[in-house]
């Protein structure tokens, strides 16, 4: 990732100021927290962003659809007639900022806050009195396939339906809940079937569709004006493209998080339970899990630090609860419980350090029979790199380490798994490439001026030379895409999963917002902290010349993508950048590869064809899609219980269909666990991959690839 350097700030000291001083002097009064903070961002993009638009009416009415989707991506709020007193900012966005004036903003805001109260009264109107289901008539619930209502009384009639909707799938879960005469979904389906609507359950269901409702409409109308104003800018940056955002500071400090892969809090995950914090889980080895007290299930209520007053929980979104609960490592936080059986409890917890040892790359043995190889596995969750200490854990370094493991092992290959690895550090792409490789370019990228820039691989040594198979999916992504490429341009690999990986080909650059307020804008310290800007700096390109932009890596070996039914990808981004080419570098191919792709393919497909997982997981795909498709829901109550017996028993089908152990005779070995915590998690993720149906089919391809090796040396 690349870091802020102050070499760039006489750029955007110009712009800054001129920026600046156009403000005040149209404004005629000192600026705002919201106006210095819209040119910063601005500012940054548009001198260093590697596509800054030629077209800038074209950019304002990018910012302007986008930002309206964010408020209303489902159609539910604003109506043709808002849009139509907006549509004159469509082209002026620009002009706002440079002015320093935010009219559109403002305006936008103050019809939507006047539409979401309008929205409460008919809520309450509606759900004071019985609903009547018996009315045949349906909503469509894709707002792809809908517009937005022309005017209040077809917004009126939209939430109409929508409520039906809700307290028809509150109902129904409630009266399923009620059956116990029968376990099965079936038999609960079979005692409902042709019953009459209960009273007592529809008042229910209405109360709580009327609590949540209002909850979610409360939520909007007192989300805090910096949070707000944080949506409104991210559709500035996005119209650049997708992947250009603004960082509010609590965002700032969760990409930190997610980087490094620790925090320093109490373990624990939470989520909104009605007007309350709950918590989910605990994570074993952390601050909660050793002190004890604190489960899965309970509510926290307050939150104390130390000696000082608790704060009510209640009606808090969770991620300002987290923000109370989280500190400094050695600090005391003191909770407030309610526990499942009523009780009330104080519990005191000391902070410290909690690692998330799932996002670190971790490896396993597959023995593949008495008389088989044993096979090494590699998982890379993430490309992770604790930027903020010079001795955290990086995934190249730990990658390192699991190869040398298995290399002591003596497994005869190895499978890396970049599947769901949305990528991170560039610097590890690169150097954990070159585990693999004597010496050469791993990837190549171009700024705004054309100028090529080639990442080398840092160490001449290669740590594993043996046969190699990579796991990919849609979900791989960015430095996963990197590595992948490298490793398939020099014939070092053989990619297997999904047709093609995400297509994420693009740097991103950080800087802080806060540091260039100290630069430029000193007088205005009152407005720290303002949070950091993610940018587009440069466009990857692999070795062969050819971008991951796009179109991604495609894998020599494809397998039925799970998530075929989403459109998942950098395809489905809008104001995405588009594929292209550079000049390819010169680079010398792995010269021990003796597959023969045509036959790995063959052999593979003779495999899939026969195995009644992958048929299931193809089944499951369809069926998904199906359901997808099918976004009318009927507001009768009969016809919407066979609709829904249909679809929840489909599902369940497929969701208890026996998962099959792979690979008969098979064992995985894991690490020797340190304590039992670690022992615990070694199990779970080991019993996972016991049921992995494509980790399967990686090691049978390595297997191929491993016989091709000894047939060739033998001849």
């Amino acid at each position: 990732m690349k870091r802020f350097s102050l070499r760039s700030l006489p750029v955007i000291l110009v712009i800054g100021l001129i920026l600046l001083v156009l403000t005040t002097s149209l404004t005629g009064q000192e600026p705002s927290r919201e106006q210095v903070l819209t040119q910063l961002v601005m500012g940054s993009l548009t001198a260093w962003h590697y596509a800054s638009p030629s077209d800038m009416n074209l950019w304002s009415a990018q910012a302007f659809d986008l930002y309206l989707k964010a408020l209303d991506y489902n159609k539910r709020f604003f109506t043709q007639w808002d849009l139509k007193t907006l549509e004159p900012f469509r082209t002026r966005l620009d002009d706002e900022v440079r002015r320093g004036t935010t009219e559109f903003y403002n305006l936008s805001w103050t019809l939507l806050s006047k539409r979401l109260r309008e929205i409460q009264g008919y809520i309450d109107t509606f759900l004071a009195e019985p609903l009547d289901f018996e009315v045949q008539e349906y909503i469509e619930l894709d707002p792809k396939k809908r517009d937005y209502p022309k005017d209040s009384a077809a917004l009126k009639e939209l939430w109409r339906k929508l409520v039906k909707a809700q307290t028809l799938n509150v109902y129904l879960d409630l009266l399923l809940a009620e059956e116990n005469a029968t376990e099965t979904l079936a038999g609960k389906f079979q005692a409902i079937k042709g019953r009459a609507l209960q009273p007592e359950l529809e008042e229910q269901a209405r109360t709580k569709v009327k609590n949540d409702l209002n909850r979610v409409i409360r939520r909007i109308l007192e989300e805090k004006a910096e949070d707000r104003f944080a949506r409104y800018l991210n559709a500035l940056t996005r119209s650049f493209d997708p992947h250009s955002n603004y960082l509010a500071p609590k965002a700032k400090a969760d990409f930190d998080i997610e980087m490094s892969g620790t925090l320093e809090g109490i373990g624990a995950t939470l989520q909104e339970e009605g007007e309350y914090i709950k918590v989910v889980s605990i994570e074993p080895g952390g601050p909660s899990w050793r002190q004890g007290q604190l489960k899965a299930g309970d509510i926290i209520l307050k939150v104390a630090q130390g000696d000082e007053e608790p704060v009510d929980l209640t009606n808090m979104p969770v991620d300002e609860a987290v923000l109370l609960i989280r500190g400094k490592k050695g600090t005391e936080v003191r909770l407030t419980v309610k526990k499942p059986d009523g009780q009330i409890e104080v519990i005191s917890i000391i902070r410290d350090v909690v690692s998330f040892e799932g996002k670190y790359a971790r490896s396993t043995v597959i023995e593949t029979g008495k008389a088989g190889p044993k096979v090494g596995y590699i998982a890379i969750p993430s490309f992770y790199h604790d930027f903020n200490n010079p001795n955290g854990r990086t995934s190249a370094g730990d990658v390192r380490k699991e190869l040398e493991r298995l290399k002591k092992e003596n497994v005869a290959g190895i499978i890396l798994d970049l599947r769901d690895n949305l990528g991170g550090a560039l610097d590890d792409a690169v150097k954990m490439a070159g585990l693999f490789i004597e010496s050469g370019p791993i990837v190549q990228s171009k700024n705004k001026k054309g100028e090529i820039s080639v990442f080398y691989d840092p160490d001449p040594a290669v740590v594993y030379e043996g046969p190699l198979v990579v796991m990919v999916n849609t979900m791989s992504a960015s430095a996963s895409e990197i590595l992948a490429a490298a490793l398939q341009d020099y014939g070092r690999a053989v990619i297997v999963g999904s047709a093609h990986t995400f297509g994420k080909g693009t740097v991103q650059g950080m800087i802080s917002l806060d540091h260039f307020l100290d630069y430029l804008f000193p007088r205005y310290a009152s407005f720290k902290p303002l949070g950091s800007l993610k940018f587009m700096e440069e466009k990857y390109y692999r070795i062969n010349g050819g971008a991951t932009q796009l179109e991604g890596v495609q894998a020599d070996l494809v397998l039925p993508d799970p998530y075929a039914y989403l459109e998942i990808g950098e395809r489905y981004h809008e104001y995405a950048l588009p594929w292209d080419k550079v000049a390819p570098l010169s680079y010398k191919p792995w010269a021990s590869a003796a597959w023969n792709l045509a036959e790995l393919k063959a052999n593979s497909a003779r495999r899939l064809a026969d195995h009644p997982g992958f048929a299931l997981v193809q089944k499951n795909i369809e069926q998904v899609r199906k359901q997808r498709e099918s976004t009318l829901q009927p507001l009768q109550l009969a016809e919407f219980i066979e609709q829904q017996r249909k679809v929840q028993l489909e599902a369940e089908k497929l969701n208890t269909a026996p998962q099959p152990t792979i690979g008969a005779g098979w064992n995985f070995i894991g690490q020797r666990a340190q304590d039992e915590v670690h022992a615990a998690r070694e199990k779970e993720w080991l019993d996972q991959l016991q049921t992995d149906l494509y980790l399967e089919e990686a090691v049978h391809v390595l297997l191929d690839i491993v016989r091709a090796g000894s047939q060739a040396a033998a001849a």
